[in-house]
């Protein structure tokens, strides 16, 4: 079987679950006009879009796009914005989170399309970036964990699981890197069982008619 085959799949599985909470949160957006709902939609888009350009640099071999800068950095700050977004709940911090998010969002997709000009991310970079990635989904894990105890909703409890197993994911992956050859099937196994477990969750969470528990 080809290595790739099952990393190009969770690609595929990120972006199709991260566009439908996307959607679904601008959906709800548009009808309640809640700050944090666009910052996690486009949030989310950012991670959609991250996926599918590494998965889209597999394929094409024209030329050299050096999408793991996107990938890393983008992932990292839509994750980051979400985070931000639970900081606080007033109209002014939320709605001035909205419009630098919109800045970074379209400061990002330059940097994507400036992927065929970029030198190739050095093993230490990469090991920030993965570095950056975890500690973000381990502070919303934490983040969402915090609200459910302090408002018990399925939603909070759903999103502190689903970003459980996305560090999980996250720093399996990096880990693997570091330990014996031997020993590195094992973490990669374990680091694609975590991110099919936590897009599943995503799905569950977002999937209730309770609109408010997005809030």
């Amino acid at each position: 079987m080809n290595n790739n085959v099952i990393p190009n799949l969770l690609d595929v599985s990120l972006c199709l679950v991260s566009l439908f909470i996307s959607v679904r949160s601008f959906d709800i957006y548009a009808h309640f006009r809640q700050y944090r709902l666009f910052i996690l939609g486009l949030s989310m888009l950012l991670v959609c879009i991250s996926a599918a350009a590494d998965y889209t640099a597999n394929y094409i071999t024209v030329v050299h796009l050096q999408t793991d800068w996107f990938l890393y950095i983008g992932q990292t700050i839509g994750f980051l914005f979400i985070l931000l977004s639970l900081a606080q709940s007033s109209d002014s911090y939320l709605r001035g989170l909205m419009n630098l998010n919109i800045i970074t969002f379209a400061l990002l997709l330059i940097l994507l399309l400036l992927s065929p000009a970029l030198p190739p991310i050095a093993i230490t970079a990469r090991a920030l970036l993965g570095f950056a990635r975890v500690s973000v989904c381990i502070l919303i894990l934490c983040g969402y964990f915090w609200a459910y105890t302090n408002q018990p909703a399925r939603f909070s409890l759903f999103m502190s699981s689903a970003f459980f197993l996305f560090t999980t994911d996250y720093l399996m992956f990096m880990l693997q890197d570091y330990v014996p050859a031997a020993n590195q099937l094992l973490f990669r196994d374990t680091a694609d069982i975590a991110g099919v477990l936590a897009l599943i969750v995503l799905v569950a969470s977002v999937s209730w008619d309770e609109s408010k528990s997005l809030a």
